[in-house]
């Protein structure tokens, strides 16, 4: 019975999809977002054919996991732009099934499945990426398949055959997903602490399958001498920074400030969302981030860039420095709060909501250690789960509201991009 439903949600995110990009502009429009960067080793394995120099020693900051399938299967389905967007539709799809199957595992059926595919079509800029040549939407696909083969792994009774042959599939998944993009490294955080609460010392082959997939992008490391490109790493590398901190805490909001309220209604003590309050304010009052954007980017003299949902409304709805921090403030106080406000909800939501709660976690404090840009889609690589997570801890009225908040900024990014 679930997997007419699941095949049912599959149906409904491919109309979704589908009929956006045929009834958008999308088709007829030259490059948005970064796809005039991103496209460019893409175009030249297709159109110069695979080599050391195409494959391995291209310039981009993400790596060979994100650009040969997209060259393989955009060759295939014919070579141009729109081929390549094609692409980032069908990872959407087929990410959506493996998230229903997950969303199973966590007893969301029948008609729910239907709320978690919407979800994952609201998640901020998912719906976007899901039409563009985008890092995040085939990265998604890769963190999914490693969230299922952790469940699939710890699901009891566990035959002794899958306590190993789960660990290994996940080792697979996280090692590829750290060939696209470093941001895995929160994610496989998140399971192996969640292993931990489960399993006790019996999760070791949880960690052991982490480590094995981080030694194993070190050769990629090593040949380009830095997180990415030789051309780019100006742009993006380690560092220590404040305010990436604070913004991104802003930018939580849409993803997880509804839990601020569902939390404080549940939470015994009120003294971890407020103190995650008072921690949001205070991150922006000492380390503001600029939310001054250049007009080019200068891989010379590069500047700091914070860019996304946050910093339009903010600057859309206070006209000065000052009403900006304040504005900022507001929103990285609600970001925190609602960040542990998630961690109060997680019972309600099993192994999905500690793996979402430290992922997140995870995710937001690896930027303090990081230099470069910083854009509020980089949560969407660590949020990829909220989708069950709304549905099962959410009442009604909240999902609803949540789910109205998100339709009106998936409209606008739609409007914007597409």
């Amino acid at each position: 019975m679930d997997r007419s439903w699941i095949l049912g949600s599959v149906i409904l995110v491919a109309v979704v999809l589908f009929g956006l990009r045929w009834s958008t502009g999308i088709l007829s429009k030259g490059p948005a977002f970064d796809e005039k960067y991103i496209t460019v080793p893409m175009q030249n394995i297709m159109s110069d054919g695979w080599s050391v120099q195409t494959a391995i020693d291209f310039e981009e900051t993400k790596g060979p996991a994100l650009i040969w399938p997209y060259a393989f299967f955009g060759k295939m389905f014919g070579g141009t732009l729109n081929d390549l967007r094609l692409v980032s539709v069908w990872c959407s799809i087929f990410g959506l099934a493996i998230l229903s199957w997950i969303a199973v595992q966590c007893s969301v059926y029948r008609k729910s499945l239907y709320l978690v595919a919407s979800g994952w079509l609201l998640l901020p800029y998912n719906i976007v990426f899901s039409e563009l040549v985008m890092g995040e939407i085939s990265f998604l696909l890769l963190s999914l398949l490693a969230a299922a083969a952790f469940l699939w792994g710890v699901q009891e009774p566990a035959p002794k055959s899958r306590r190993f042959l789960a660990p290994a599939l996940y080792c697979i998944a996280v090692a590829v997903a750290l060939h696209s993009r470093i941001h895995v490294v929160a994610l496989a955080g998140g399971i192996c602490f969640t292993a931990f609460a489960l399993q006790g010392r019996r999760s070791w082959p949880w960690w052991v399958a982490s480590v094995i997939a981080g030694l194993l992008r070190i050769p990629l490391w090593m040949r380009w001498g830095g997180l990415v490109s030789p051309e780019y790493q100006s742009l993006h590398g380690l560092g220590f920074r404040v305010e990436s901190l604070s913004y991104l805490a802003a930018a939580l909001v849409p993803f997880v400030g509804v839990f601020a309220i569902e939390g404080w209604r549940i939470a015994k003590s009120k003294v971890g969302i407020v103190s995650a309050f008072v921690l949001g304010v205070l991150l922006v009052s000492v380390a503001m981030p600029t939310l001054f954007v250049p007009d080019v980017i200068d891989f010379n003299t590069p500047n700091e860039r914070f860019q996304g949902i946050a910093a339009s409304v903010v600057k859309r709805v206070t006209n000065g420095s000052s009403s900006q921090q304040v504005a900022l403030s507001v929103l990285a106080g609600f970001g925190l709060a609602g960040l542990v406000g998630l961690w109060h909800c997680r019972n309600k939501a099993k192994l999905i909501g500690s793996i979402t709660f430290w992922t997140l976690t995870f995710g937001w404090l690896l930027y303090a250690f990081t230099r470069g840009f910083v854009f509020d889609r980089f949560l969407l690589t660590w949020a990829f789960l909220l989708p069950i997570v709304w549905v099962r801890v959410l009442s009604k009225w909240l999902i609803l509201a949540q789910y109205i908040m998100l339709a009106a900024i998936a409209a606008w990014l739609t409007s914007t991009w597409l």
